[in-house]
């Protein structure tokens, strides 16, 4: 029997610098219930897709959100699971005003309370990509999408940042293009793939 020939791409170069939408993403977690826990995660949410017109507004409205979160932490009792979403929360609202640093710490907080919190280690690795530590942010991300990250495609996306600063062009290539395939109504992985010289080889 004849061997079947396939076809694999293989990334030759990328055009122009990258182009990052928002840096690295975050994946937000829910919190049940009435209180800040729950207005903490409704405001980290609000981050990924809104934006005030005014950016004092925008500034104050963040900082009331990390408000909220605060007073969930340290007033409600919370469960270790929304203990520690509350602090993923956190991260992502410290991401937003681009205090990468904090965010790193409020992750931290997360995955002592729960090590192996899938959303935590991708948004620890966010964070790391946004210091430009970009191996290690993709070893976290990496071990977040094995654990079951519920929004995988975030996930993809950051490692093809994460892969395209440490010259690795066609992991970035592959990592955009899982993200593409896992979101196809999301534009910027293909914005991502959009700049990259790519030929099919058969093997």
């Amino acid at each position: 029997m004849g061997r079947i020939g396939w076809s694999a791409i293989a990334v030759l170069a990328a055009a122009g610098p990258l182009c990052i939408s928002g840096a690295a993403f975050a994946q937000t977690l829910q919190v049940v219930g009435n209180g800040s826990g729950e207005q903490c995660w409704q405001a980290a949410k609000a981050t990924t897709f809104l934006k005030m017109d005014s950016a004092a507004l925008e500034a104050r409205g963040k900082a009331d959100a990390i408000g909220a979160c605060d007073d969930a932490l340290k007033s409600e009792q919370m469960d270790r699971k929304d203990m520690a979403s509350t602090w993923v929360n956190r991260g992502i609202l410290e991401m937003s005003r681009e205090r990468y640093k904090n965010a790193r710490g409020n992750f931290k907080e997360a995955l002592y309370l729960i090590p192996k919190l899938p959303e935590a280690h991708v948004d620890m690795g966010s964070a790391l990509i946004n210091l430009q530590q970009y191996a290690e942010g993709a070893k976290e991300t990496e071990l977040g999408l094995q654990l079951g990250s519920h929004e995988p495609e975030r996930g993809y996306y950051n490692l093809g940042i994460a892969y395209e600063e440490m010259g690795d062009l066609q992991k970035a290539y592959d990592s955009f293009r899982h993200a593409s395939q896992l979101a196809p109504g999301w534009e910027d992985p293909q914005k991502q793939m959009a700049r990259f010289t790519v030929k099919e080889v058969q093997k």
